[in-house]
């Protein structure tokens, strides 16, 4: 008898579980559904229900392929400056065949108008060119004292590191070799130039006289 009172205790139990789980699930299918007022509103889900971490916000087909960009994918391979150099050399060709093209154009052309665009034209392309071939320069000399510096620590000589100023200075040396060797006049030119532009600078941070109150 006493056996028969456990066994229905037991039931009794395990259907109101039951239920109870049914009433969870009634209720969190209530907080999870999908609230729209109207067709022009945008879809409205309740804050209590909770959301996974790996729920996807857009669902995306699967056919869409990723986008890589090639400078940073290691599939690549390392840039190798030499090389790239090399490969687009036709580039800097085809850059002075259109400063030469623009000189030519200038000389033909009669409108004064046309003519001030062109020298404009020109200007901005031959100051890109030289600002390149001074870039060019820079890392040359860079490459070179590199070079000579691991020579000098494979045969047992502790590694110098060069400052800033000191490679402007070298840089300035070897512009000053490159212009004598070219056109030794164009030399004293160039360092009155420079003479007055650093007098400038200095004038510039220089403070100025305070007047005197009478």
């Amino acid at each position: 008898m006493s056996t028969l009172i456990q066994s229905n205790g037991s039931e009794d139990s395990t259907s109101e579980s039951d239920v109870d789980k049914a009433e969870e699930v009634e209720k969190s299918e209530k907080v999870g559904s999908v609230k729209r007022k109207s067709k022009r509103r945008p879809v409205e889900v309740s804050s209590k229900k909770p959301v996974s971490r790996f729920r996807k916000v857009v669902d995306l087909p699967s056919n869409i392929k990723k986008r890589r960009d090639p400078r940073f994918d290691n599939l690549s391979g390392k840039f190798n400056e030499d090389l790239f150099e090399k490969s687009y050399n036709f580039l800097n060709e085809y850059k002075d065949s259109e400063i030469k093209e623009l000189q030519d154009r200038i000389s033909k052309e009669k409108d004064p108008e046309e003519i001030e665009k062109l020298r404009q034209l020109l200007s901005k392309l031959q100051s890109k060119a030289a600002h390149e071939k001074q870039l060019k320069q820079k890392k040359l000399l860079k490459r070179e004292r590199r070079k000579e510096e691991l020579e000098l620590v494979s045969r047992g000589k502790t590694p110098f590191y060069i400052k800033k100023s000191d490679e402007k200075k070298l840089e300035l040396i070897d512009k000053f070799e490159k212009i004598q060797k070219s056109n030794p006049k164009a030399l004293d030119k160039f360092i009155e130039k420079r003479r007055k532009r650093n007098a400038a600078k200095e004038h510039r941070h220089m403070p100025f006289k305070r007047r005197k109150v009478e």
